[in-house]
């Protein structure tokens, strides 16, 4: 796992940011920080969880990475917890990503399958470009490598949870299908948009909810 620290606006209490498959924090840095923040990503290896900073820790977690932070963050820890777009049951027919999905994406997994992956992850040309205007700066090997180990450690590890204080449901996501968010979290708030959801990502972490 590999983490990076970004400061933000206050250093009494930290942000902790886990992000979703293929990710780094460049299509984050433009956003303002509420407080300092920690972002978290590259789930091939879970054996090196990043320590939880010193004083309230507050988690966002999106994609991936909802599954991530529950299998490698302490209970009881963290001060708040909010999933986006994103369960604890990553491949689940009823809960999450369709098995036949996640197969295929990772059986496709090239240059061009990563652009059909990203047109989905967000929703729309807009919102394509502005994303791959600060896309992340890893390679499709990495992302291949990456996708290959997450599916094996979700097949072999039970389902873990944490004690999520709220979780955001985007209707038009086409990775997590919404009725599946809904089905983990029955009291999810549903908001507009992809799966790639910049403005309750923006919210969040200037300290706004989403």
């Amino acid at each position: 796992m590999e983490t990076a620290f970004y400061p933000g606006q206050r250093h009494d209490e930290t942000t902790v940011f886990y992000l979703g498959w293929g990710m780094d924090p460049t299509p984050f840095e433009g956003m303002a920080r509420a407080r300092d923040t920690l972002f978290v990503w590259d789930y091939t290896d879970l054996s090196n969880p990043p320590p939880l900073p010193e004083g309230p820790a507050h988690l966002i977690a999106w994609s991936l990475g909802v599954w991530a932070a529950a299998q490698t963050l302490p209970r009881g820890r963290l001060a708040s917890a909010t999933a986006v777009n994103g369960t604890p049951w990553p491949i689940d027919a009823a809960r999450g990503i369709p098995p036949a999905l996640f197969d295929a994406t990772l059986a496709g997994l090239s240059e061009a399958g990563l652009a059909r992956f990203r047109r989905r992850m967000c929703g729309g040309a807009a919102a394509l470009e502005g994303f791959l205007a600060h896309a992340p700066k890893r390679g499709v090997e990495s992302l291949r490598a990456e996708l290959a180990a997450l599916g094996a450690a979700i097949r072999s590890r039970p389902g873990a949870d944490l004690a999520w204080g709220g979780a955001v449901a985007c209707r038009g996501d086409r990775i997590f299908p919404f009725a599946a968010q809904l089905a983990a979290f029955p009291g999810a708030t549903a908001r507009e948009g992809a799966h790639w959801a910049p403005e309750v990502f923006a919210a969040l972490l200037g300290g706004r909810g989403a």
